[in-house]
């Protein structure tokens, strides 16, 4: 399963959610699942939020090389799923490919299991509670995103 992440500019919250899973995956060894980040309006070469290098640190999670990149249609075609951190994402790459449409979710229904759907909010430059609160959204959706995947191919 591919899995690609998409936030506004791919330094914060979509590169968090890579970091995660590729960590997960890593320690479970996990090689049917392969994850990437991307954003709508990167600046291809910006490196990630130091706020987010620092949770990772943490966590015990040594942040890799990254730098932002600028979603492509390859990105798109090559996911399976794609997931996106607020509504108004997932319009924008609903208009940019029709055709993705199905494959297109927000990364926040994962994070409850009524899986009500809510916004992961852009923290960069905003308040320590806006970062607490995304990097907690993301890391529970993570967790339960996993759980999800995991669970599913062990039935198949």
């Amino acid at each position: 399963m591919n899995i690609l992440f998409v936030c506004s500019g791919n330094i914060s919250r979509s590169y968090l959610a890579e970091m995660l899973v590729k960590n997960e995956i890593e320690k479970l060894k996990e090689d049917r699942i392969s994850v990437a980040s991307a954003g709508l309006y990167a600046y291809p070469g910006s490196p990630p939020d130091r706020k987010m290098i620092e949770y990772l640190s943490k966590k015990g999670i040594t942040a890799k090389n990254h730098q932002a990149r600028q979603i492509t249609k390859q990105d798109a075609d090559w996911a399976d799923l794609i997931l996106v951190m607020e509504k108004e994402h997932r319009n924008v790459l609903k208009e940019l490919w029709p055709g993705i449409g199905d494959k297109v979710k927000r990364l926040g229904r994962f994070i409850s299991e009524d899986q009500k759907t809510d916004d992961i909010i852009d923290p960069f430059g905003r308040s320590p509670y806006h970062y607490r609160l995304a990097q907690s959204q993301i890391t529970l959706a993570i967790k339960n995103l996993l759980k999800s995947i995991i669970s599913s191919k062990t039935e198949s």
